[in-house]
């Protein structure tokens, strides 16, 4: 019986430890959103949005690691601060933790279009085992019973994050378990305790034009635990119109995998990760399945975006309140439309002319030519990789009142969306502080 009693003792703590170790899960889509690692990244959005995480690690192993996530972020661009709340469940062979989290990110202009977004996060690691899931020798064992009886313990946590987004890449620090939880647990007659590690995680990443309306992301991820040993993660997709995408990822456990996503409609993504050990530990441990979801809020009814969700397009655009009507004719536009015509859309002055209320639908934005635009000032709000992308925002703008266009700089080879453009900069600087009021984060562009 002693050795039945060390033996189970044994995989009790191994099982608490692996928990432990996982806590802060694996995610292999963490290009999807940044903020479910680093929660500073929330404040790259400009309107709130929803994502959901299921993965099933090794899946050859008995009791082997699920995680499943829910991450809801509230940026307010205006007021260059955004809210979070994090809940992940983790099950590990009989062992079940929950983490939750509140967040509070506040960002700093760092000029142009690059900024930095702070966050802290306080919030609660709850574990507890269930022994319906465990496999034993005896059910009458001692150990086992005391284990039946263990109340789930709770302890406090604390993370901080930084966040820098420039126009193409972005990078990110981000640490957690600041309080050292320890975890106190009575086994029978045999104590156990264990401090969590702390957990730190550096993020680096890129867009790189593809040509046409391909983009090509690769990022790096690098997990740091007790500054003791660390854990690598590499993916690159290529990104078609932001619809369609498809990747290749990696780590440094011997593990590669590939990843699929499209969108199904405005402001939802759904993403599919496989990913599979390489040699021996391919039969031992299994595959790995995620599943991801984004809702931007705009999809659930909350109100339209004023520019695209994505955090790594550099575009620093910000949400607006609505115009009154008989505003002013330099953007703004009192006018209502309730045609259902289609209207072809080439230039600025094409769209002042179409008049608001139309449906975005039938609003049918051209391509333009790479070329260099016309010298003068501009007001810009917003900088892209994709033209498909610089479309959605000018319609993002136009469902908000304020209407814009779209330019080319050969020089980085990007689309701006501009407000209106100037012949001096006295005068585009005149009116930043009125377009502010709907665009917070409108700046003067000089095109020599």
């Amino acid at each position: 019986m002693l050795k039945k009693q060390l033996l189970l003792g044994s995989v009790a703590v191994v099982c608490a430890t692996q928990s432990f170790a996982q806590m802060g899960a694996k995610f292999d889509q963490y290009y999807m959103d940044y903020s479910l690692i680093n929660p500073a990244a929330m404040n790259t959005h400009t309107q709130g949005h929803v994502t959901v995480f299921n993965n099933r690690m090794f899946s050859a192993v008995p009791g082997g690691p699920q995680h499943t996530v829910l991450n809801v972020n509230l940026p307010v661009p205006s007021k260059n601060t955004g809210y979070g709340l994090f809940y992940m469940r983790e099950r590990v062979g009989f062992s079940e933790a929950h983490n939750a989290y509140a967040t509070y990110a506040y960002s700093l202009p760092l000029g142009g279009t690059t900024n930095l977004n702070l966050g802290v996060s306080v919030g609660a690691i709850r574990q507890s085992f269930d022994l319906s899931k465990a496999i034993y020798i005896s059910g009458n064992d001692d150990i086992i019973k005391s284990l039946i009886i263990t109340p789930p313990v709770t302890r406090a946590d604390l993370r901080a994050s930084a966040f820098v987004n420039g126009e193409k890449w972005f990078g990110g620090l981000a640490i957690s378990r600041l309080t050292a939880p320890t975890f106190d647990y009575t086994y029978y007659k045999y104590n156990a305790s264990y401090q969590l590690q702390s957990q730190a995680s550096f993020l680096l990443g890129f867009n790189i034009d593809g040509g046409g309306d391909l983009v090509i992301k690769p990022s790096l991820l690098v997990s740091g635990y007790n500054w003791d040993y660390y854990r690598v993660q590499f993916n690159a997709s290529a990104w078609y119109q932001e619809k369609f995408w498809l990747g290749f990822n990696a780590n440094d456990l011997g593990q590669i995998g590939g990843n699929i996503g499209f969108t199904p409609q405005e402001d939802i993504r759904v993403s599919y990760s496989y990913t599979t050990p390489t040699g021996s530990q391919r039969v031992a441990l299994g595959n790995t399945h995620e599943f991801h979801t984004f809702i931007g809020f705009s999809a659930l009814g909350g109100g339209p975006r004023n520019s695209d969700s994505d955090e790594t397009d550099g575009s620093s655009d910000g949400e607006g309140q609505e115009t009154k009507n008989g505003e002013d004719g330099d953007g703004f536009s009192g006018a209502t439309n309730s045609d259902r015509s289609e209207v072809i859309v080439k230039s600025l002055a094409d769209l002042k002319a179409a008049g608001l209320g139309r449906d975005t639908a039938l609003l049918k934005i051209q391509p333009i030519d790479k070329v260099k635009s016309a010298p003068g000032f501009y007001l810009v709000a917003g900088l892209h990789v994709s033209e498909a992308k610089a479309n959605k925002q000018i319609k993002d703008l136009y469902k908000k009142g304020v209407v814009s266009f779209k330019m080319f700089d050969p020089t980085n080879k990007s689309f701006y969306v501009f407000l209106k453009d100037y012949a001096t900069e006295k005068e585009a600087n005149r009116d930043l502080f009125y377009f502010q009021s709907a665009v917070p984060s409108v700046w003067v562009r000089e095109v020599k």
